[in-house]
């Protein structure tokens, strides 16, 4: 047993000691409270329990009495190369598949869309991804879509489906074009939406219809959406909640899906738990929450 009675000769007789002696232009020392004279290793436990009882406090102790840097903690991180690992070989719709919803979201020089199959207890497949270059803010590239959710889709047993709900993503600067377009849509279940920021909200808000066209405008709880997205990516087994992937999914699809994770920062001394980008590119991730919005739309 170590007693505290040692310390200070310890201490007197202790030496510095490199980590990396292969930095010769910069020194830097690191110590930490325990080797204090003015402080007990008693308080120094004492003060660790008191901390931890919240997690802003024990950033606090951390950073000075630890004298390390705090990290935020990770709630939801996914590995795309586990997920590339869960490729399936199916070309057609599978036999689970009961109805399709689109997500489509908008960028300054092209559409992306993500057709998603749905079956029984909100399992899903992965059925096709698109885009469509040039201008939103030009015609052509609405007609492209307008073929696309159009189309009919050929499932396994030979019938066809088609799209029967689709989200668009009205933030960024072609909102009044986004508007036009699902104006005389809507009766088609092609819905604009606003994605919203922040823990707690509904998946799917109150709609609107405060806007020059008097469409409705159905505000997305994001960060809710995501949080189900990444729950169900973390279930490994086929049916309730489990996310299929074909073969059409390439490397740059799953690498977007999980382009960002979920973490604890403080905001005022308050935990809050944010979404953070890790990579530059997140559309495949935003389509997934825009699908998803369409198909709770049909059950709001």
């Amino acid at each position: 047993k170590l007693s505290e009675y040692f310390k200070t000769e310890m201490i007197e007789h202790g030496e510095w000691r490199k980590d990396k002696p292969e930095n010769r232009k910069h020194a830097g020392f690191h110590i930490n409270e325990l080797y204090s004279p003015w402080s007990t290793w008693r308080n120094v436990v004492e003060s660790f329990l008191e901390a931890k009882k919240r997690p802003e406090t024990l950033k606090v102790w951390v950073n000075t009495t630890l004298g390390e840097t705090w990290e935020d903690e990770e709630s939801y991180s996914i590995s795309d190369e586990a997920l590339a690992g869960r490729i399936e070989d199916y070309v057609e719709m599978p036999n689970g598949v009961v109805l399709l919803t689109c997500g489509i979201d908008v960028q300054d020089d092209r559409i992306e869309c993500l057709v998603k199959g749905w079956g029984r207890s909100d399992e899903s497949w992965f059925i096709d991804y698109k885009t469509f270059y040039g201008s939103p803010a030009k015609p052509d590239v609405w007609t492209l879509l307008d073929g696309y959710l159009d189309q009919e889709w050929r499932h396994e047993n030979g019938l066809k489906l088609r799209v029967v709900s689709a989200c668009i993503d009205s933030a960024g600067h072609f909102t009044q074009n986004v508007y036009q377009y699902v104006k005389g849509r809507q009766f088609r279940g092609v819905y604009a939406i606003k994605g919203m920021a922040g823990t707690g909200r509904a998946l799917i808000g109150k709609p609107s219809r405060n806007n020059k066209l008097r469409i409705l405008l159905f505000t997305i709880g994001v960060d809710t959406a995501k949080e189900l997205i990444f729950a169900r990516l973390q279930i490994d087994t086929h049916g309730p909640g489990y996310m299929h992937f074909s073969c059409k999914c390439d490397e740059e699809y799953f690498k977007q899906l999980t382009a960002e994770k979920q973490v604890t920062k403080f905001n005022k001394g308050f935990p809050t738990k944010v979404w953070v980008k890790v990579r530059s590119r997140n559309e495949a991730l935003d389509c997934e929450v825009y699908a998803l919005a369409a198909f709770t739309l049909l059950n709001a």
